[in-house]
């Protein structure tokens, strides 16, 4: 049976110096090419079914004009030796996810975003059908730039079994924002993490006589990418070496970013658009 991959794209809980009228996961990175298409683009060459991009709700707006509801499969998208291009085609649906408003200013950070995506795909997966329900996750972080495309000759290693990437022998355990995979259980393992691992708002939960100050309540908020997935044990995992990356999290990581990527394209399989409404074909919208 086909494994179902669900990708997440955590777009919310990044802490960044650039201070735009936009949100960090807009900035582009070449014409008409945004940080958060991206990612989209690098789901997508992962073989990924559905795609979930956690954002809270004012930014969804800004997102979906870009990106749309749904993406192209690129190993299905244009087939020359078909008569029929168009019955071949293999869309992949793209949900949007908001932040839980219990978890606003508690733990809501970047690697809290990854985790809480993945939990609402399975929820809401698992009630349509078990068939349909993720047996991973790959999750893909907008705040770096790589080329999306080469994750395209490791779909295989990303649906028979974990995977990750590495740069300089160095993956997404040492804060670098590189792709890799999740399963169901190591979802909940770091979802109790989350819990076992922070301060909370109680010095002792037991008395509740003594709160702990507003910086050190709540500590988890303030984790980065390593110490939320250090519990993670990547030793097993099938790794791929990326050859260039930049991380574009801070103003000066852009900078250098720009200076040594002038000729960056737009994957063709990035292109705007929607799913018709139900029992509406194309042409007959009022």
């Amino acid at each position: 049976m086909k494994k179902q991959i669900a990708g997440i794209v955590p777009v919310s809980g990044l802490k960044s110096d650039f201070n735009m009228p936009w949100h960090e996961s807009l900035m582009p990175i070449g014409p008409n090419y945004l940080a958060v298409e991206r990612a989209v683009a690098e789901c997508a060459y992962a073989g990924c079914n559905t795609i979930w991009i956690v954002c809270s709700d004012d930014i969804t707006p800004l997102i979906r004009y870009q990106v749309g509801e749904k993406i192209q499969d690129p190993v299905y998208n244009y087939r020359h030796f078909e008569r029929n291009k168009a019955d071949v085609k293999r869309p992949i649906r793209i949900y949007y996810v908001p932040i839980a408003i219990r978890d606003i200013n508690k733990r809501d950070n970047l690697a809290w975003s990854a985790i809480f995506g993945a939990r609402t795909a399975d929820k809401t997966l698992k009630q349509i059908s078990t068939h349909v329900r993720p047996d991973r996750y790959y999750i893909s972080w907008p705040y770096a730039y790589y080329p999306p495309w080469r994750l395209r000759e490791h779909r295989k290693e990303i649906s028979e079994g974990d995977f990750a990437l590495s740069y300089n022998h160095q993956t997404v355990k040492d804060n670098l924002y590189l792709g890799l995979t999740l399963t169901t259980e190591q979802i909940d393992c770091l979802i109790t993490d989350s819990r076992t691992t922070s301060t909370g708002l109680w010095k002792d939960p037991e008395t509740r006589k003594e709160k702990f100050s507003l910086e050190d309540r709540f500590s988890y908020k303030n984790f980065d990418l390593k110490q939320v997935f250090g519990s993670v044990n990547i030793t097993t995992y099938s790794m791929a070496e990326v050859e260039n990356y930049y991380p574009i999290d801070c103003w000066k990581g852009y900078c250098g970013f720009l200076k040594e990527n002038t000729e960056i394209r737009k994957p063709s399989i990035l292109s705007y658009a929607e799913w018709n409404e139900t029992g509406v074909d194309d042409g007959e919208r009022i």
